[in-house]
């Protein structure tokens, strides 16, 4: 703690935000587990539904994983007709959500929405908008510099636009 001992240290927050994020990922895999699908699948069809026509490297940026993880997951949501491939420029893979995925991602983010208003249920408005800010300031200043919205270009409220996964991978 610093000299203040009501300032967490940052090494604290670390943990904090590390041990939040692991318990409200085993709550929503449990709960997704009832329909069938994982964080990371529904983290795909997420994506894919926000973003159509989208690389599987956006997608694997959209969601966190690897290239290799995301590809093993739209595979398998492609097999269970829940996406569809297309070739797109060069060597890449766009994918579209099919009517039966865009039924079920509509369902797990559901799902999601009443595991996260559980989890969230003892914090304010004022709480949670403050929580919103603090939250996006965080990923922005985790960004790389040249990525950032203070390198010129303006802020934004999509974690996914500062990375530049929308222009760097749409056809």
């Amino acid at each position: 703690m610093t000299a203040d001992q009501n300032v967490p240290s940052g090494v604290e927050v670390a943990m904090l935000l590390r041990r939040a994020q692991l318990r409200k990922q085993m709550a929503c895999e449990a709960a997704l587990a009832l329909v069938g699908m994982t964080l990371p699948q529904w983290g795909i069809l997420y994506a894919v539904a926000a973003e159509p026509d989208s690389s599987t490297h956006a997608l694997a940026l959209f969601t966190g994983q690897s290239d290799q993880s995301a590809g093993a997951v739209v595979s398998r949501l492609e097999q269970r007709g829940l996406l569809e491939r297309r070739p797109g420029v060069g060597k890449a893979i766009l994918h579209r959500i099919t009517p039966d995925g865009d039924e079920l991602v509509r369902r797990c983010n559901a799902i999601a929405e009443d595991v996260m208003s559980r989890l969230l249920a003892g914090l304010t408005d004022q709480t949670l908008r403050e929580l919103r800010t603090s939250l996006l300031s965080i990923a922005e200043a985790a960004l790389p510099a040249s990525t950032r919205s203070d390198a010129g270009r303006a802020p934004s409220d999509d974690l996914s636009e500062p990375s530049g996964i929308r222009s760097a991978t749409r056809p």
